[in-house]
């Protein structure tokens, strides 16, 4: 389970909203300056807010720390198909086109096609992932 600190927006009826932070790692690195990893980091929003909505039955007052969860096994389910889908899809649709056409512009109509394609289906079975319990941060106890 990975676990992170959350403060307590609002609560109603047995729902929380809390707000994280991103956090970086290279946060306290003495080789940030030089770093691409550290760059890349500040392109994403180091200090970017993330709100989720997580039911618990322990009654929450606004500004709370508390502890939420998420399983390892829906992160790794939600990594390979933001990442790994895409990029398969990415390479077959390459190998297919350079089958089927021998000229670039088709090839290229069809790569693009089968991305975006990609693209859609993973933004759809994200969707209906968002509406399983095991895909949802869970509340795991409160800190202050």
């Amino acid at each position: 389970m990975l676990t992170e600190r959350a403060v307590v927006i609002s609560y109603q009826s047995g729902i929380a909203q809390v707000k994280c932070q991103s956090q970086s790692a290279c946060g306290s690195c003495t080789a940030k300056s030089a770093c691409g990893s550290a760059a890349l980091a500040e392109l994403n929003g180091v200090g970017t807010t993330h709100i989720f909505e997580v039911e618990t039955i322990t009654p929450l007052n606004i500004g709370q720390i508390i502890e939420i969860g998420l399983s390892e096994r829906s992160l790794i389910h939600s990594s390979l198909l933001v990442y790994f889908f895409p990029l398969i899809i990415l390479v077959l649709s390459a190998l297919i086109a350079d089958t089927l056409w021998r000229t670039e512009l088709p090839q290229g109509i069809f790569i693009i096609f089968c991305t975006a394609l990609a693209f859609i289906i993973v933004h759809l079975v994200s969707k209906s992932w968002q509406k399983k319990t095991s895909y949802r941060p869970i509340f795991l106890r409160v800190i202050k």
